[in-house]
């Protein structure tokens, strides 16, 4: 028997993206670290091609760490999300949770 757990992380950037204070962020859209409009030149540490870069002060308040990465807060979300939600929303989680997974 095949069991399994997809997650359609796409959906769960774009609820953060486009309604941050409903998941208690301050901004989905731009990064807390990086240069360039919405932060969004992977430029952070100036370690890069580009070496200038702004940093935010509370990255818990941001969806997005860099242009690449989520901040710790989203990535526990999306965790938990994973962990125990989402079952019935095909479009977020399906068609188990992963504690579904582990307790059958």
């Amino acid at each position: 028997m095949e069991v399994f757990v997809s997650t359609q992380i796409s959906s769960f950037l774009e609820q953060r993206i486009n309604h941050p204070s409903k998941f208690g962020f301050r901004q989905g859209k731009s990064a807390c670290c990086g240069a360039g409009p919405f932060r969004g030149v992977f430029s952070c540490g100036g370690r890069r091609l580009v070496k200038q870069f702004e940093l935010c002060e509370n990255p818990n308040e941001y969806v997005f760490w860099d242009a690449i990465h989520l901040t710790e807060q989203a990535y526990k979300q999306l965790a938990d999300q994973m962990w125990g939600g989402g079952v019935g929303h095909p479009h977020v989680l399906g068609p188990y949770n992963l504690m579904n997974l582990f307790q059958t």
